[in-house]
């Protein structure tokens, strides 16, 4: 093939003919979506005064055929050539499979249907039939819908936190059906890489995956790389159905966008500053009984460290032992968990009880939302709190320390803990309920970095200290 330039651009199919060592032409071409799309075009014959078909021949996959019908509409054929020999001696004649219409079917996905072929050729098969399953073969939005039916639902291994999240994404980045205005804009933006819903999934090529992984992380690279991940259990799922030969959705960890950890980008909150925090909720507590309830949950949070959206917000009354001092988790991210309650959590539980008590009495009592510790103040689909980040905002402002993330709080509780501890690595996993040791683990690096750092600094005064 020629050297082709942004000085020189390619005017003609021919121009990327590849040649053999005697610069002659081998009539193929490297096939590609691009190639297929831009310069596959139908031929115009001036002596008969009409549109030819034009057909050019895969250099990657012997008999691979890709044309330009008169019509306007492009396809792949694959060219059969029997083998042995007619009675008078002749050979038998081409037989031409059609394989599907471009783009609907991509370059990668007819190299792999001519595979299957030649593979079923080679077994006695009709190649007939082999095209025919493909073109019954249930596309991607089919198969995760039945996922979801069949395992996501009713495998007891996801949460109900994990079931809501993951539909959400399937949602935005399968379906193409987002609801927020900035995720619509990327897949507007971005939609030939973003609609392999609507391919059959046996066409789906890693190429393809790699093209939707990087669109999805334009709107977020983390939201990439857990949707890249729903996406292997789907593939895994499918390989076990027999709905696919092969799960190609495997990605190196070199291959996915590069995840930092929070503590790279953000300090945990010192102790002064938890304590400000602390005294700023207090505040908020005693002064302002509209967001009591917002403000008993940051204190909480502060106390306990734990998910607040999850494991804090929707807390029931009957999820609290008094007499073992636990409180009682029976699902949550990951799986059965508990925590101890201690002096300063204890008098939060005790004033939530006494706000209980004064609020839901006689016939109100019985609804449902005298069963949570943080009751709804406003109609919502949910019985629970479930935004407390206005008041957060509120105490910080009150307590004059940054506004950060409130995730940040159960990242500062587990370092201080490790300090409180002596390092005791399985009391804050099991009481922060992380779910392995290295999760915990980074804390304690975190907290042994920041020493070093505090380390250095005493150094460095001492050093220029005068004698």
């Amino acid at each position: 093939m020629s050297k082709i330039g942004h000085n020189e651009p390619p005017k003609t199919l021919e121009d990327f003919l590849i040649k053999d060592q005697n610069d002659k032409s081998t009539g193929r071409i490297k096939l590609t979506n691009t190639i297929i799309k831009k310069y596959l075009t139908k031929r115009y014959d001036a002596a008969i005064d009409k549109y030819l078909a034009a057909t050019v021949n895969d250099s990657e996959k012997v008999g691979l055929k890709a044309r330009a019908n008169v019509g306007g509409s492009k396809s792949f054929y694959y060219k059969q050539d029997p083998k042995g020999k007619k009675a008078n001696g002749k050979r038998f004649n081409s037989v031409y499979h059609h394989l599907g219409n471009f783009p609907e079917m991509s370059v990668d996905s007819a190299r792999s249907l001519v595979d299957d072929l030649k593979h079923a050729i080679k077994l006695g098969r009709d190649p007939k039939s082999v095209i025919k399953e493909r073109r019954k073969s249930k596309t991607l939005l089919e198969v995760v819908e039945l996922w979801k039916e069949k395992d996501l639902y009713k495998s007891t291994r996801f949460a109900a936190s994990t079931i809501k999240d993951t539909e959400q994404r399937l949602r935005n980045w399968i379906h193409l059906k987002a609801y927020k205005a900035s995720t619509n804009k990327v897949i507007a933006a971005n939609y030939a890489d973003l609609k392999i819903g609507f391919k059959r999934m046996v066409e789906i090529t890693k190429s393809d995956l790699s093209a939707w992984h990087a669109a999805i992380s334009k709107a977020g690279t983390y939201q990439a790389n857990r949707t890249l991940d729903d996406m292997s259990i789907i593939f895994n799922w499918a390989l076990e159905e027999k709905i696919i030969k092969e799960n190609i959705c495997k990605f190196k960890k070199s291959e996915k966008n590069e995840e930092n950890d929070r503590l790279d980008d953000v300090d945990p909150y010192s102790l002064i500053e938890w304590r400000l925090i602390r005294k700023a909720a207090l505040k908020v507590i005693k002064e302002e009984p509209r967001v009591f309830l917002a403000a008993m949950a940051i204190l909480l949070y502060l106390y306990c460290g734990r998910r607040y959206k999850s494991e804090i917000l929707s807390l029931r009354w009957n999820q609290i032992d008094w007499d073992a001092n636990k409180v009682r988790l029976p699902k949550t991210k990951t799986g059965k968990s508990q925590f101890s309650i201690h002096k300063m959590s204890r008098w939060v539980l005790r004033q939530l009880w006494k706000y209980n008590k004064e609020n839901y009495k006689g016939k109100k009592a019985k609804t449902i939302k005298a069963a949570y510790l943080f009751p709804a103040t406003k109609k919502s689909k949910k019985p629970y709190l479930q935004d407390i980040r206005k008041t957060w905002v509120k105490v910080c402002n009150i307590g004059g320390v940054r506004i950060e993330e409130l995730v940040l709080l159960r990242h500062t509780w587990a370092c201080l803990a490790l300090i409180a501890s002596n390092g005791n690595i399985k009391l804050v996993k099991d009481e922060g309920g992380w779910k392995t040791y290295k999760m915990v683990e980074r804390y304690a690096k975190y907290n042994e970095r920041h020493l070093q750092k505090q380390s250095e600094v005493i150094g460095s005064y001492l050093a220029r200290a005068k004698a």
